[in-house]
């Protein structure tokens, strides 16, 4: 089971990445806090149809979400 914190750290086309996810508290979505060296806070949330949304103003790369989501549902699973 996750934690209610996730230290990330990932290279994505030779470029590396590091910040942490925080969940925090939403009534309604499982929802995380995703805090980026070199990027915009946002947040990224599991619906009620099992699929991962991210809030609009998350500009990172495509590959840096999936990353983010593949490690948070890694972790969630474990």
């Amino acid at each position: 089971m996750l934690s209610s914190y996730l230290n990330l750290q990932f290279d994505v086309q030779g470029k590396p990445v590091k910040g942490f996810c925080m969940q925090i508290q939403d009534d309604f979505h499982e929802t995380y806090a995703v805090i980026l060296d070199g990027y915009h806070s946002f947040c990224v949330w599991l619906d009620s149809s099992a699929t991962w949304r991210t809030s609009r103003n998350a500009s990172v790369e495509p590959t840096v979400l999936e990353q983010i989501i593949d490690k948070l549902s890694l972790s969630k699973s474990s």
